[in-house]
C-alpha cells in the first residue's frame, strides 16, 4: 500500500472539485440588480431616486425585468404629502375628476391597492434598462474576477498544507524527497 500516492490522489480529487464547483458556481451566478423609485402622487413620473426613502414615506418592492430579460428589484418609494389641518404625513394615492387628493396612511388597504396600480403600470426607462445591462455584465465579470483569484488563493494554501503533510509524514517514515517509500540498503 502507497500512502503517498493515495494521498496525492485524493488532493488532485479535492483540488479538481473546488475547480469545477468554482467554475460552476461563476458560469450560474445571476447578480442582484435593485433600482429605487419615488412617486409623488398618482399622476407623476416614476423618479429614480440616489438617496434613501424618507422614513415618514411608504416602501412597496416588486420585481420586473429589463427588455434584455435581467430580473430587476424595484424598491419603490410613496411620498407622503400634508393631509388636513393637523398636517398628517399621508400617502397620496388617489386623484378624482375635481383634482381633490385623497391620502392614506402606509399600511392603509387603500395604499395597498394603490400599490398594485403602482406595480402594474411601472416600466423601465430605455436609460435604466442600458444602465441595468450594463451592471449586470459589470458584476457577472467583477465576480469572475473574485472567483478566480479566491480559487487561486484556496488552491495555493491547500497546495501548501498538501506539502507541509507530507513533508512531516514523510519525515516520521524515514522516506527521502521524492520518492514513496524507503530506499532498499540491503544491496
Amino acid at each position: 500500500m502507497n500512502i503517498f500516492e493515495g494521498s496525492r490522489r485524493i488532493a488532485y480529487l479535492a483540488g479538481g472539485l473546488a475547480v469545477a464547483g468554482t467554475l460552476i458556481y461563476a458560469v450560474t451566478y445571476e447578480p442582484y440588480i435593485s433600482i429605487d423609485y419615488s412617486i409623488s402622487h398618482p399622476r407623476a413620473d416614476f423618479q429614480r431616486m440616489n438617496e434613501s426613502c424618507p422614513t415618514e414615506a411608504g416602501r412597496t418592492f416588486f420585481t420586473t425585468t429589463s427588455q434584455s430579460g435581467t430580473s430587476v428589484s424595484i424598491d419603490l418609494c410613496l411620498l407622503t404629502m400634508e393631509f388636513g389641518e393637523d398636517k398628517r404625513q399621508l400617502v397620496p394615492y388617489k386623484i378624482n375628476e375635481k383634482n381633490m387628493t385623497w391620502g392614506a396612511a402606509s399600511y392603509s388597504s387603500e395604499v395597498s391597492a394603490y400599490e398594485k396600480q403602482l406595480k402594474a403600470r411601472f416600466v423601465l426607462p430605455p436609460e435604466d434598462n442600458n444602465w441595468v445591462d450594463k451592471e449586470r455584465s459589470r458584476r457577472y465579470w467583477e465576480n469572475w474576477k473574485e472567483s478566480l483569484r479566491n480559487l487561486g488563493i484556496g488552491l495555493a494554501i491547500f497546495a501548501g498544507f498538501v506539502w507541509a503533510i507530507g513533508w512531516i509524514v514523510r519525515g516520521f517514515m524515514g522516506v527521502p524527497r521524492g520518492l514513496d517509500r524507503k530506499p532498499n540498503i540491503d544491496a
